[in-house]
């Protein structure tokens, strides 16, 4: 995915490396290469499925996937809060 000037692959601590440079320039803290992977299986597995990203991140069983890298879409849907008003009235 990052090639090097004659197009081999850096190494994951030349990645790593380059990374943290970055993110301490722009003055951000908590970024690794970890999470660029969570965030691309989770945006893969909200468009294309779960099979699909666990086949991009390599993994033989989708369940590593979804319990190690696929961020859980914790947005209820508005239609329930509607429900749950006719139920039980509008908290005051």
């Amino acid at each position: 995915m990052f090639a090097t000037r004659v197009g081999t692959p850096h190494t994951t601590n030349n990645v790593r490396r380059q990374l943290r440079d970055v993110m301490d320039q722009a003055g951000i803290e908590d970024v690794t290469p970890h999470r660029f992977r969570r965030t691309a299986a989770t945006a893969i597995n909200d468009v294309g499925g779960l099979q699909l990203a666990s086949e991009l991140l390599g993994h033989s069983d989708p369940a590593i996937t979804r319990e190690h890298y696929i961020r859980r879409n914790e947005t209820v849907n508005p239609a329930t809060a509607d429900f749950l008003e006719q139920a039980f009235g509008r908290a005051s």
